[in-house]
C-alpha cells in the first residue's frame, strides 16, 4: 500500500495555494482589502506585529477579557486539566489570586501569546473568534475575508476551509502566513490528510439528552447537521467501538470501487469541474504563465517586442509562431506553435474562478 509523507501533503497545500494566488484579480483583491482595513500594503512581518496591532485595536475591557482568557489557558496546560463547569471556580479564584499580585488587570504579554496562538492555528480562521468580535474594528475582520472567499473559492480549488485559511492568513500575513498554516497543517495526523477526516458524535452534538442514548429523541441536533451538511459531496465511513485497524482497512481496500463511486462517478457537480485526484499536481507554472502573458498580447504588440532575425510580418503568420519564436530565443524554452496555443488556453482556464455550478442532480 502506497504510503504518504509529510512532504507529500506539503507538495500538495503548495500547489493549491500557487493555484489560488494566480486566481486573476486575487493579489489585486487583496491589496485593496488592506487598504480598507488599515492593514500595511504587503501584510504584517510576522504574527507578533499582527496580534500587537490588533491588541491595540480593543477597548480596555475587551484587552481585560483576553487577559483572563490567556490566563485560563496557560492555567489548564500548567495543571494538565480540562477546562469544565466542574473546576470553574478554581480557575477563577487562581485568576484573582493573579490579579492581585498585578492590579493592572492587562497583561501585554499573556494577550500577544494567546492571540498570537489563535492567529496561528490551523483549525479555524481567527477572524471569526467568538471573544473578539464583538469589537467595532475586528468586527469588519470576517466580513472582509468572507468577500474574498466568495469572490475566489472555487471548486477547482478544492477544500473550502483550506482555501478560506489561506486567504485569511496571505490577507494579513502574506505569504508568510501561508507558509505558517502549511507547516501548522501538515504537522496535525488529523488534519493533514487532503480529502480525509473523521467525525465522532459527542453528547454537545445531541438533542434529546436528557432521554439518553439509543432513544428516539436522542438525534443530531442543528449545529452538528449543519457541519454535516457542510460535507455533501463525501461519502461518510462509520466505525463502531468494536471494529479493528486491520477490520477498517480491509473494508475500505475490498470497497474502494464503491466508495469512489458514490464520490465522484455519480456526481456531476465534481465531473463537470474534472476534480479527481491527479488535480494537485506539478506543473511549470512560470513558464505557464510566461506563455499566458506573451499569448495575450495582440500581433502588433508582439512584433513591436521580437527582438530576433526573423520577418513575422506577414498575414499569413499568426501571433503564436512569434511567441514560440520569443519564448526559444530569448528563454531558452521550445515550444511549437500549437503547444503554445493549448499552454496559453490551459493557464487562462486555470485563473478563472470556477464555482457556478451547472447540475447539481445527484447531491
Amino acid at each position: 500500500m502506497k504510503k504518504y509523507s509529510t512532504d507529500y501533503f506539503e507538495k500538495k497545500y503548495k500547489i493549491l495555494a500557487e493555484k489560488l494566488l494566480q486566481k486573476e484579480g486575487f493579489v489585486e483583491a487583496v491589496k485593496a482589502t488592506r487598504a480598507e482595513l488599515g492593514l500595511p500594503e504587503d501584510g504584517f512581518k510576522s504574527t507578533q506585529e499582527l496580534a500587537y496591532f490588533l491588541i491595540n485595536k480593543l477597548t480596555k475591557a475587551e484587552q481585560e477579557a483576553l487577559t483572563f482568557f490567556a490566563f485560563v489557558e496557560a492555567y489548564a496546560r500548567q495543571n494538565h486539566i480540562a477546562i469544565t463547569d466542574e473546576n470553574r471556580d478554581e480557575i477563577v479564584q487562581a485568576y484573582i489570586k493573579e490579579k492581585k499580585d498585578k492590579p493592572k488587570g492587562v497583561g501585554m504579554i499573556p494577550m500577544m501569546f494567546s492571540l498570537g496562538m489563535t492567529i496561528e492555528t490551523h483549525h479555524a480562521v481567527f477572524t471569526r473568534d467568538p471573544l473578539l468580535e464583538e469589537n467595532k474594528y475586528f468586527s469588519t475582520l470576517w466580513p472582509a475575508v468572507k468577500k474574498l472567499m466568495q469572490q475566489f473559492w472555487g471548486v477547482d480549488l478544492l477544500d473550502d476551509h483550506i482555501i478560506l485559511n489561506y486567504i485569511e492568513k496571505y490577507l494579513f500575513l502574506g505569504q508568510t502566513g501561508i507558509d505558517q498554516y502549511i507547516k501548522s497543517k501538515i504537522s496535525c495526523s488529523n488534519c493533514k490528510y487532503l480529502g480525509v477526516d473523521h467525525f465522532s458524535p459527542r453528547r454537545a452534538d445531541m438533542e434529546g439528552q436528557d432521554e439518553g442514548p439509543y432513544s428516539k429523541k436522542y438525534i443530531l441536533n442543528q449545529e452538528a447537521v449543519k457541519r454535516l451538511s457542510a460535507h455533501f459531496n463525501s461519502v461518510f465511513l462509520i466505525v463502531k467501538p468494536y471494529a479493528t485497524k486491520e477490520m477498517l482497512l480491509q473494508y475500505v481496500e475490498d470497497n474502494w470501487d464503491d466508495l469512489k463511486e458514490h464520490i465522484v462517478e455519480k456526481n456531476t457537480f465534481y465531473k463537470q469541474f474534472d476534480v479527481n485526484p491527479t488535480l494537485i499536481k506539478e506543473s511549470d507554472e512560470e513558464k505557464n504563465r510566461l506563455v499566458y502573458e506573451l499569448h495575450k498580447l495582440s500581433k502588433k504588440e508582439l512584433l513591436q517586442r521580437y527582438k530576433g532575425k526573423e520577418d513575422f510580418n506577414r498575414p499569413t503568420i499568426y501571433k503564436e509562431a512569434i511567441v514560440a519564436a520569443m519564448l526559444d530565443e530569448e528563454y531558452g524554452i521550445k515550444m511549437s506553435s500549437d503547444a503554445v496555443k493549448k499552454a496559453a488556453s490551459r493557464f487562462a482556464q486555470s485563473v478563472q474562478v470556477k464555482n457556478v455550478p451547472k447540475d447539481i442532480r445527484d447531491i
